[in-house]
């Protein structure tokens, strides 16, 4: 199982050779979560030795766009690939959120068109942040404020007008929520031509397999969306390009020019300059090395604090285990890294914990973190 995990970091750039810039690192990955938008970037930064304020100007660029595809989730994906990706799987997103959209009352065309030529409208006219648009909507009487679920519906229509590929997300502006707003997306995104479905899913697997692997079929599925069907066929379309590896009995696939290339060896440095993965970790919860994988996930306490749905820090890892949870505060002038242990830390494992919380400070563009252990 160790050696598994230090695979896994590896191809995920963690250890070894960066990548050369965050708009590579979202590229090879080919999407990357981005619900906290503060860590996706850290965690870019960490593939790439860049700064976060790196990635985000990458993001405020428009070479690295933050939209929703392959889930009803945000991702981080690079500008070129943005349209091919939502013509492969947005039809089956939406059609999971019917029963969502008819609450919201936003699921016939008759409800949802003019509402989504109003956003085309108002972002036409130039970036606008959710705040913006909601109070747009109201100003319009297109949306009615006394909903109980207005922002929800606000949200809804900007997702289904992304996933639709309709906007997508425009220069980072600190009074927008996580600086996002939305512009249009010709305006961003550059043109393509349709590709057969079948290229298409090859393409999504063989770079999928390449970025996350070792990884079980299961997952891929589920990070995609796609049929197993389709994913066998892409399999068998790549052919050696994928190198089966089997782990406690379990089948695993994994791009077999990125193991080639960045199979870890005793040269490979960790977070703070240990061999190979070994040391602390501090990725956020959802790190595209840790979140991917339900098959085989990374060993750790049954009952750990680490809570996988909040933002703001993630699983901290030692010497390849969780070994619980930590949380960052950030203020002007002030950052904070507080550690929650599932169990007393191992020898040596405190002091490695604040030196990652100080890496993680100065990437973040701070001096040091103010660093606890909480009892």
């Amino acid at each position: 199982m160790r050696e598994l995990w230090e695979i896994r970091f590896a191809l995920q750039r963690l250890t070894g050779t960066p990548a050369p810039d965050p708009v590579s690192a979202v590229r090879e990955s080919l999407a990357v979560q981005s619900q906290d938008v503060p860590l996706a970037h850290d965690s870019l930064a960490q593939r790439t030795r860049a700064t976060a304020a790196e990635a985000t100007a990458a993001l405020h660029a428009g070479r690295v766009v933050r939209t929703h595809v392959l889930r009803p989730t945000w991702h981080h994906v690079a500008a070129e690939d943005v349209r091919w990706l939502l013509a492969l799987t947005s039809p089956k997103v939406l059609s999971g959120m019917a029963a969502r959209h008819r609450r919201l009352g936003l699921a016939e065309p008759a409800d949802r068109t003019p509402r989504l030529d109003f956003l085309l409208a108002q972002v036409a006219e130039g970036p606008r942040t959710r705040a913006e648009l909601g109070a747009a909507f109201v100003g319009a009487g297109v949306l009615d404020r006394s909903h109980p679920e207005f922002w929800a519906q606000v949200s809804h229509v900007c997702l289904i007008a992304e996933l639709e590929g309709l906007v997508c997300s425009g220069p980072v502006d600190p009074a927008g929520l996580n600086g996002h707003t939305y512009v249009l997306a010709d305006s961003v995104l550059p043109p393509a031509a349709p590709r057969p479905r079948a290229e298409a899913v090859t393409e999504l697997v063989g770079r999928f397999f390449a970025s996350h692997g070792p990884v079980a079929v299961a997952d891929l599925q589920r990070w995609t969306r796609l049929t197993r069907t389709e994913i066998a066929a892409a399999i068998g379309e790549l052919g050696d390009g994928v190198t089966r590896v089997v782990v406690d009995d379990v089948e695993l696939l994994a791009g077999t020019r990125a193991l080639d290339e960045r199979r870890p060896s005793a040269r490979s440095s960790g977070p703070t300059g240990e061999t190979g993965a070994a040391g602390a970790w501090l990725l956020s919860t959802f790190d595209e090395a840790v979140l991917t994988h339900s098959v085989l996930p990374l060993p750790g306490a049954a009952d750990s604090v680490a809570k996988y749905g909040e933002s703001g820090g993630g699983p901290a890892i030692w010497d390849l285990r969780r070994v619980g949870a930590w949380k960052r505060t950030e203020r002007p002038g002030r950052f904070r890294v507080e550690l929650r242990p599932d169990r007393p830390l191992p020898r040596g494992a405190e002091p490695a914990f604040r030196a990652a919380a100080d890496a993680l400070a100065r990437r973040a563009g701070h001096d040091a973190a103010e660093f606890a252990v909480a009892a």
